[in-house]
């Protein structure tokens, strides 16, 4: 094989549809691998990293192809069966392999490839004449002699310019420059200090002798080694005689620390430790109930069936409990398990829940996590997985190897993105809150359901689902009623004597008698101040963040609007800002109105920071919090506010849709929907399933104890059908409508949907090339394609947006399905060759 030319197809991280075929060097035949990195050169400069994904002998008949610069990894970084699961995504999301190459690869695994300049070494400045370079090129010239090289960013900084192209490519052509690429690794391992006794001073004799000394000339040393000699009888605190550093700093001076390190009494050295901590572990399970237990065998049997399993369980059933066994189960297997859900929010309880029983055993993925926490749970797993001891160790020093925090994960929690790493052992997938949208990914591309793709990953590790939710999407019920899922139901609280009553408050009688407490209807008021005397806690949740949704004239009418969006700015009082929730967008609140000069400006509607300080002029006693995307941008932040809610230091807790999922709190007995009709009045076939969905969670956060809660909806259509489903528990009910109205309009899970989205910032091309595709795939679905059409917000980031939606029979191979797409697209592309469009594909929208 030494000898022989082999190939390698790689995938670039580029929205390209194939993969790119390199030749291997010579001297690197022994080191090709499948699921090794690579550095690769993509284009006439760029270096990028790629993924080997197929080595054969097969040259391409269609280019030149080029050699392989560099092979990064020592092992495998990406297994087969990740291979074959993002084939999966990019066939069946009509997604590029680079892209999902981009999506499921955490940063720090990417090098950055970025553009530098330095001088050229073959061009004579000294015969140069001084009018031959204009001021700013000389500046750079000059800057460029006492900095050996820039990166593209530092010359537009060095020049205050927005970009720095303009003046590099002029010195180019002059030829005083030269660019290059310069790659980055953006890991950087974690390194900590760890001290300990010079070897010498295991002899008791001389290490009295030495503290003796050390006492005479200086005490704080002295207190510093007898404080090391203290913490080396604690186990928890000594790996092989190291103890951390900063252990040692929290009783002596770092000082002193030092000092005996240059007297050469303790060995400082730095090693590589894992970022995250953990908490020991009780291993304790509750029991289960009966009726617990039941479910559990059920679900066991439905596993052995080979066929997802869909738990249904009410608000407070005890659903983790149920999670919990199966678990303990999966790891006695010596499997590993994944634990999917759909908010980060939700970590902070389960996480908790989790580790009071498996300890160490639980890592945490999502996107708050730094690089270089992501890239250290990857190669965890990728190692967890590994089956010769000796390739987890052989490169890792044996002082590093005693001393490093090298847990082994056996359960993964985290949002959809833990669907990518690199299991070798799976054993169980876990899908809870299974029917929220926040699965889904809608941008970039791939826009895979996490949810479904859990279902093919189960697959290709033969290992069980489960899905759990207190209000299952539709498709998931219509599976199950279609014998393709296994359901087991959980119909009781695990307190039996929580549960919740319903009362359905009419906004429009309120107001018309004057009497409504600013956002709060009379009855909602008055059980809150119920509530705050018993020292009982209250959710309030409110589905739009911000203080007010829009700001209106109250003379001409006019609004003030996003200049790249289709959008009102929304007011955020917090941060003085009038803002776009779509680009970023933002300006200070006008004082008069731009159209027609008037001062007389009014915030209209209310956001949950508007309701926020209703709440608190209200209730001037009651600590009152907020939890929404403003309020939980830093990584820690919704874990302070559910531990501070958890705690009794918050007595009201105002929230968009957060606040309605999974979240377990017991001292809660109010709970408040502000306005109902904000969810119910959406152009969208799945409105009425998403309101129905969010109502229900919203009042499965009251009466999870023993005391029952009260439940208010506030709504201007009280006998609207939803409410009452929502107020009867008449989930049955609902769901049976649902489905003969999806049925009658062959909505899913009748047919599959494909939503192809034409993209430009020319509205007049948007409309041709939209009407052009159009006619393409006219002849093939007929009735079935629907549109082109604007959609509710047609322009994004000064990008207009129009939408062609094709229903296809679930019978109809998905293969030819999306040939026939492509198809279109391609002599689309060949008819406008010169447009500038992008097409945007979402399988299954939601």
């Amino acid at each position: 094989m030494q000898n022989d030319t082999l190939f390698a197809d790689v995938i670039v991280p580029l929205s390209v549809p194939n993969k790119y075929t390199y030749r291997v060097p010579k001297e690197l035949n022994e080191a090709v691998e499948i699921g090794k990195r690579v550095l690769v050169q993509f284009g006439k400069t760029k270096i990028y990293t790629g993924i080997i994904y197929k080595i054969h002998s097969n040259a391409p008949k269609e280019y030149q192809a080029k050699y392989i610069d560099t092979i990064l990894d020592e092992h495998s970084i990406v297994n087969e069966t990740q291979l074959k699961f993002w084939d999966w995504i990019s066939f069946y999301y009509c997604a590029n392999p680079g892209e999902v190459m981009n999506a499921a690869l955490p940063s720090g695994l990417k090098l950055s490839s970025t553009s530098h300049v330095q001088l050229n070494p073959e061009f004579n400045f000294e015969e140069i004449d001084h009018t031959y370079f204009n001021d700013k090129e000389h500046f750079l010239i000059e800057t460029l002699h006492a900095t050996p090289n820039l990166s593209f960013d530092d010359v537009a900084q060095l020049l205050k310019q927005k970009s720095a192209q303009g003046i590099i490519n002029t010195l180019i052509k002059k030829r005083a420059i030269i660019v290059y690429e310069d790659v980055k690794d953006k890991y950087k391992p974690k390194l900590v200090s760890f001290i300990r006794l010079d070897e010498k001073y295991k002899d008791e004799k001389l290490l009295s002798e030495a503290l003796d000394q050390i006492e005479k000339k200086a005490f704080k040393q002295a207190e510093a080694l007898i404080y090391f000699l203290q913490l080396q009888k604690n186990k928890e605190v000594v790996t092989n005689g190291w103890i951390k550093k900063t252990e040692l700093a929290k009783k002596v001076e770092t000082a002193a620390i030092s000092a005996l390190v240059k007297k050469q009494v303790f060995i400082e050295e730095q090693f590589e430790v894992g970022r995250l901590l953990f908490e020991k572990s009780n291993n304790t399970i509750k029991a289960l109930s009966n009726i617990q237990q039941q479910a559990y065998e059920k679900t066991k049997e439905g596993f052995k069936e080979n066929k997802p399993v869909l738990l249904h369980g009410v608000t407070g059933s005890g659903k983790t409990e149920i999670y919990i066994q199966l678990i303990k189960d999966t790891i006695k297997e010596g499997k590993q398990v994944l634990f999917l859900i759909p908010e980060i929010a939700l970590t902070t309880q389960l996480i908790t829940r989790l580790r009071a029983v498996f300890g160490e055993n639980v890592g945490v993925y999502h996107s708050r996590f730094s690089e270089n926490e992501r890239v250290e749970i990857w190669n965890n797993i990728l190692l967890a997985g590994t089956k010769d001891k000796e390739l987890r160790t052989q490169d890792i020093p044996v002082k590093e190897q005693e001393t490093r925090n090298e847990k082994q994960y056996k359960i993964i929690l985290g949002a959809r993105s833990c669907l990518f790493l690199p299991f070798n052992n799976l054993g169980l997938i876990i899908v809870d809150e299974e029917h929220d949208n926040s699965f889904k990914q809608h941008d970039p591309s791939p826009r895979y359901n996490a949810r479904d793709s859990a279902l093919y990953l189960a697959t290709l590790h033969k290992a069980p689902v489960l899905l759990g939710s207190a209000t299952p999407s539709v498709e998931s019920f219509y599976n199950a009623s279609q014998s393709k899922y296994t359901l087991v139901e959980l119909n009781t609280q695990y307190v039996e004597s929580g549960g919740t009553n319903i009362e359905i408050c009419d906004m429009n009688f309120f107001e018309r008698s004057n009497q409504m407490k600013a956002c709060l209807t009379p009855p909602l008021f008055n059980a809150i101040e119920n509530a705050l005397s018993k020292k009982q806690q209250v959710i309030l949740f409110q589905n739009r963040r911000g203080f007010a949704p829009y700001t209106e004239c109250k003379q001409c009418g006019h609004v003030p609007h996003c200049v790249q969006c289709d959008v009102s700015l929304i007011y955020h009082k917090h941060s003085q800002k009038l803002t776009c929730h779509y680009c970023g967008y933002s300006i200070a609140p006008p004082k008069t109105c731009s159209a027609c000069g008037s001062n007389n400006l009014q915030y209209k509607g209310m956001g949950t920071e508007k309701i926020e300080e209703d709440i608190e002029v209200l209730f001037p006693k009651a600590k009152v919090a907020r939890m929404d995307l403003d309020s939980t941008r830093s990584k820690y932040a919704y874990k302070q506010l559910i531990d501070d809610f958890e705690g009794g230091n918050i007595d009201i807790l105002i929230g968009t849709q957060m606040v309605t999922k999974g979240l377990d709190f017991n001292n809660v007995s109010v709970v408040g929907v502000l306005n109902a009709d904000s969810i119910l009045n959406f152009p969208d076939f799945r409105s009425f399933e998403k309101a129905f969905q969010l109502m229900t969670q919203v009042k499965g956060r009251a009466g999870r104890d023993k005391e029952k809660g009260k439940v208010f909806i506030q709504t201007t259509q009280p006998q609207h059908h939803v409410i009452n489903y929502v107020s009867g528990n008449k989930i049955k009910n609902f769901f049976a409508d649902t489905l003969a109205e999806r049925q009658q309009f062959n909505y899913p899970p009748f047919s599959r949907l494909f939503e192809i989205n034409v993209i430009s910032k020319d509205v007049n091309e948007v409309n041709h090339l939209a009407n052009e595709l159009f006619l393409l795939l006219k002849p093939t679905f007929n009735e079935n394609l629907l549109g082109p059409e604007f959609p509710l917000i047609s322009r994004i980031k000064n990008q207009y947006y129009k939408r062609i939606l094709i229903k296809t029979s679930k019978k109809e191979t998905t293969l030819s399905i999306r040939q026939i797409i492509f198809n279109a697209l391609n002599d689309l592309q060949n008819n406008f060759k010169d447009w500038k469009y992008r097409i945007a594909i979402d399988v299954d929208p939601v």
